[in-house]
């Protein structure tokens, strides 16, 4: 009994330690690596997830994809992509204090910046050429078209140019 104590003491202050640098870097403090649920709502929180993903986790069979969704966030809240996220779900032993003790910035919680229904400087409306000819309500004809030689009635006949070609 007392050596699984030990044990668990051990493999949480491991933990504690490598995920501290990733604390410190989201500009949390660094105690909190070291306290057991506590560092997973806050890891949560890095990745920019609710803390109830933590009792998401749980479930069985779906817990894999929250937990998997929630390290992809993770590894993009450092500017990393699937490929590390990878690493973090297969060889986490390897990848956290690489993401810990890296060069990789905190960029913000990724789970926020998804879903940007227009990024920033993105064109309004419709695309140069997309647009409707004429605005049109429900009911009204369009306007009528002219081609060339057509007079619409009411209009001028178009000027002529010494060259022949037609002018407005």
């Amino acid at each position: 009994m007392l050596l699984m104590v030990i044990y668990f003491a051990v493999v949480f202050a491991i933990v504690g330690v490598l995920y501290m640098g990733i604390f410190t870097k989201a500009g949390r403090p660094a105690w909190a690596a070291f306290v057991p649920i506590y560092n997973s709502i806050k890891v949560m929180e890095i990745a920019g997830r609710p803390w109830y993903w933590l009792l998401l986790s749980f479930i069985p069979f779906a817990g894999i994809y929250f937990s998997i969704v929630a390290l992809h966030d993770l590894s993009k809240s450092f500017g990393k992509d699937a490929g590390y996220t990878v690493g973090l779900v297969l060889l986490p032993v390897v990848f956290v204090p690489m993401l810990s003790y890296g060069s990789a910035p905190y960029l913000g919680p990724a789970a926020g910046r998804q879903f940007v229904p227009y990024p920033q400087g993105y064109p309004q409306g419709y695309p140069q050429g997309y647009a409707p000819a004429y605005p049109q309500g429900y009911g009204e004809q369009p306007p009528a078209q002219q081609f060339p030689g057509q007079q619409i009635p009411g209009q001028q006949p178009p000027s002529q140019n010494p060259n022949g070609q037609h002018y407005r």
